[in-house]
């Protein structure tokens, strides 16, 4: 098992834009490669951050990963870190440093004609294993593209195909 495998880590996926916020957030905690935890956000569970706050508060998540970590890092940032309860938990709460799998997979495979998680699902994943992990964990939303919950699930496994084949420490962003 290498060091990146003991780390704790959190795949998040959000859909929803800055213009109209979250409408949807999955989250997947997992160490020694095994998920350990998975939960589901709807835009009608009321207001994201207190979700966000209840979901990460002593969560002690080492590497947060995301598929082009920009957009779930801009979302964070408007939607959460500075709002309501949040506030009195900003000082304990870090997010990152990050794993993205969109520059792990465009440094590692740069002839590919695209990067989405579909076409990259496509291209190196189990779409049964993608469905029976699903089942189990899309609860709320729909085991399908574009379901934060599924496209966490593939980002995962993403991450977790190369384990063994990648030093992960040398794609870390540290922002």
């Amino acid at each position: 098992m290498t060091a990146f495998e003991k780390k704790r880590g959190r795949v998040i996926d959000f859909e929803g834009s800055t213009s109209v916020g979250i409408q949807q957030a999955s989250i997947i905690d997992f160490k020694n490669s095994e998920i350990i935890n998975s939960k589901e956000y709807l835009k009608d569970d009321g207001e994201f951050s207190g979700w966000f706050a209840k979901n990460t508060k002593n969560s002690e998540i080492e590497i947060w990963v995301a598929h082009n970590f920009m957009v779930e890092k801009n979302l964070i940032a408007q939607n959460a870190p500075y709002k309501n309860n949040l506030l009195s938990m900003t000082s304990s709460m870090q997010w990152g440093p990050w794993i993205d799998t969109l520059i792990i997979y465009k440094r590692l495979y740069p002839n590919l004609e695209k990067y989405t998680l579909s076409d990259l699902k496509l291209k190196f994943l189990d779409v049964k294993k993608i469905e029976r992990i699903a089942q189990r964990l899309c609860k709320r939303t729909k085991p399908k593209p574009h379901q934060s919950m599924y496209d966490a699930i593939v980002t995962y496994l993403l991450l977790d195909r190369l384990k063994t084949k990648v030093d992960f420490n040398l794609f870390l962003i540290c922002e």
